[in-house]
């Protein structure tokens, strides 16, 4: 859908797939809560809901043409946790710090170390990949 790029439609699908993917989040943890209260019927409500919204989020995705081949997709991922490790959460830990969140701090910083790990993973993943395909 070339025709979307910079529409305010994009905008809005960009959007709804945050709204969808946190709300599958909060769905999961709020039924992990309900059964450790005991509430089994309303966990697995919860758990459906949230198999729902993951399905919004899935179809929003695809109108968004974030699914590709696996190699993109190796390609793309390793990028995203390049920058959350290297930019995104070093900033995050430094206003904390600077806000005084020593707790919040140190876990984004611990969160960042993972995240550049994650990125080693998808580039040895594509590495192994392209090797097969050769």
């Amino acid at each position: 859908m070339e025709k979307l790029k910079g529409t305010k439609t994009e905008e809005n699908l960009w959007t709804a797939f945050a709204g969808e993917s946190q709300a599958r989040n909060k769905y999961t943890y709020f039924a992990e809560a309900a059964s450790k209260e005991g509430y089994e019927d309303v966990a697995s409500t919860f758990e459906k809901i949230s198999h729902h919204e993951k399905e919004h989020a899935k179809t929003i995705f695809q109108f968004l043409n974030g699914i590709k081949d696996t190699a993109t997709n190796l390609s793309l991922s390793s990028q995203s946790e390049h920058y959350e490790a290297t930019t995104m959460y070093e900033e995050f830990e430094k206003v904390a710090r600077q806000e005084g969140f020593e707790e919040i701090a140190e876990f984004f910083k611990e969160v960042a170390k993972i995240e550049m790990e994650h990125e080693k993973t998808f580039l040895s993943l594509l590495a192994e990949l392209q090797k097969q395909k050769k």
